[in-house]
This record gives C-alpha cells, structure tokens and sequence, in this order.
C-alpha cells in the first residue's frame, strides 16, 4: 500500500509544480456559495458568514489550486509504480487500485473547505482499478464503497471471505452487464468539537464545543461537537435517495433525492411520508448494528 498525503493541508506541491494551473479555480457548482435557511440545511451551514465574502472566496481558489497542485507529484508516483512493474514484467499479474478515503468541499454551501458533512462532496472519492481479470474501460454504475474493497482483495488473492466483513466484492460487477442491485449503505460521521478546539481569535465560546475555526475562514467552523450523524444511501435502478439524522438537540433531518437533485439543494426531509421516514429510520438502527452480509439489504 502507499499513501501519500497530498492533497492533504498544507497542500505543498513540489517545487517544479508550483506554476502548475495558474487559471483554475474551484468549481462554480449549483450549491457553491449558496446560503442555507434554517430549514433547508443542520445549524453549522448556517453560521455566518453566508453567503461567503470574495476574500474567502479568492482563498478556496488558491487553495484549489495548491491541491492540484500537489497532486501532480503523486501522478509522477503512480506513473513510476506503474512503469517498475511492468520493466519487471509484473504488471500483467498486478492488481493497482487507486481511491482515497474522503472528498473535500470548496464553498459549497457556503463552507469554507473541510470534509466532514454528509454531502457529495464530502464523501464521493474515486474509485480505479486495473488487472487481469478486469475488463478495460469498464465503468460501474452500481454502488461501491470502501468496506467493499477488502473482500475484493480476498476475493483476487483466491481466499476466503470471513462471513462477518460487512462489505462484498466487487468483481461480479466488473461487466458492462452488471445488474445494479438494490443497496441500503451507511454514512456516519461523529462530531470532534470539544472546550479544547476552541480559537480565541473566533467570536464563539468554549461551551459551544466548535472546531475548525479560522480568521482565514471569516470564522466559519468547520465542525462541533453535534455535527454528528448517521445517514443511510438507498440505491438502485431507478432510486438514489439519501436520509439522515443529526444528533443534535432538534434532532434534525436532511433527505435528497440524488436522482433529480444531484447537488442536494432541496432538503426533501420534511416533505416524507412518515412511512418513509419510518422505514430509513428503522434502516439507520440496523446499519448500525448489522454485521455481514446482512448490511447490504437492510429491510
């Protein structure tokens, strides 16, 4: 395995990159820079300033940019990797999977930059994999999540797949042909605000148990102690709907259907049937307790 930092922050790209993509920006998306009312989105996108000012917004850019950047030396890796196994004549019988393990929004929503929300940005990565056994220029629409990609290795190295992993291989997918079938997935996050991430150079207070909280950021927080919740991701054919519950004391709730509202505009929440959110609330007590094979169809 080798896992670079970059993009992580500072964003450091290598001397030889630093005037990489001088004209990019981040994305102007549908929801970037977009305010949220009370009801629409949890209480932390609310905080002021929203929407943000153009000194912040001058900001993502250059940060965009940096993580570009900094990506350019672990394209050069990839590459060099890639290059050691085939003049040692293993490339053939390698399997490379390639991901990350989080997203990053840039002033979506009127956030500054962080990953710690429930949203596309956030949790969406890149998924790539080449092998023997996989076809080339295969594209997978049925979900994949990361809790899938050990039984996949398993499943290549030709061993067993304990009966209590929670994920499943994904090489019966590999095919032009694959059925997408109906998965029920979990996304949770916990909030890791406490009295000690409080900054005194922000207007809040160490009782609010806020984190990530920076002049640099017009003293958007990024996180608190309640930016805690518990999602559940009903996929199939013709559905991609996600729900989830925040554990805060209005025990908020979001709900897109990602299918007609890929940049999760409209909270749908509200507007459920109470059936509905009955059976995704039954779904998130399961998810959270399931083991095995028995995570995949919830209900």
């Amino acid at each position: 395995m080798v896992a670079p930092p970059a993009p992580h922050a500072p964003y450091t790209a290598a001397t030889r990159h630093e005037d990489t993509f001088a004209d990019v920006n981040a994305p102007r998306t549908k929801n970037y820079n977009l305010p949220c009312g009370p009801l629409e989105k949890h209480w932390l996108l609310t905080m002021p300033p929203s929407p943000l000012p153009a000194d912040i917004l001058a900001s993502i850019d250059i940060i965009y940019r940096k993580r570009w950047q900094s990506l350019m030396a672990v394209d050069e890796m990839v590459e060099s990797i890639v290059a050691t196994l085939e003049k040692r004549n293993m490339l053939t019988d390698t399997y490379i999977i390639y991901t990350s393990d989080n997203g990053y929004h840039m002033g979506q929503f009127g956030l500054p930059y962080d990953k710690r929300q429930p949203y596309e940005t956030d949790i969406r990565v890149p998924l790539l994999m080449t092998g023997p056994k996989i076809p080339p220029k295969t594209l997978v629409s049925a979900p994949v999540v990361l809790i899938d990609i050990a039984p996949t290795v398993l499943e290549l190295a030709g061993l067993d797949i304990p009966a209590e992993v929670d994920g499943a291989s994904v090489l019966s997918k590999l095919s032009h042909t694959a059925p997408i079938e109906e998965r029920q997935i979990l996304v949770e996050y916990w909030g890791e605000g406490t009295v000690e991430t409080h900054n005194p150079e922000c207007p809040w207070q160490k009782k609010d148990k806020l984190m990530l909280c920076t002049l640099d950021a017009g003293c958007h927080c990024q996180d608190a102690w309640n930016n805690t919740y518990n999602c559940v991701r009903h996929m199939a054919n013709d559905l991609d709907m996600v729900y989830c519950q925040f554990k805060d004391n209005e025990h908020f709730i979001e709900a897109y259907d990602l299918s007609n509202d890929m940049y999760q505009i409209e909270n749908v929440a509200y507007d459920l049937l109470p059936s509905i959110r009955a059976k995704y609330d039954l779904a998130i007590t399961n998810l959270t307790e399931c083991s095995g094979p028995t995570c995949r169809r919830i209900y």
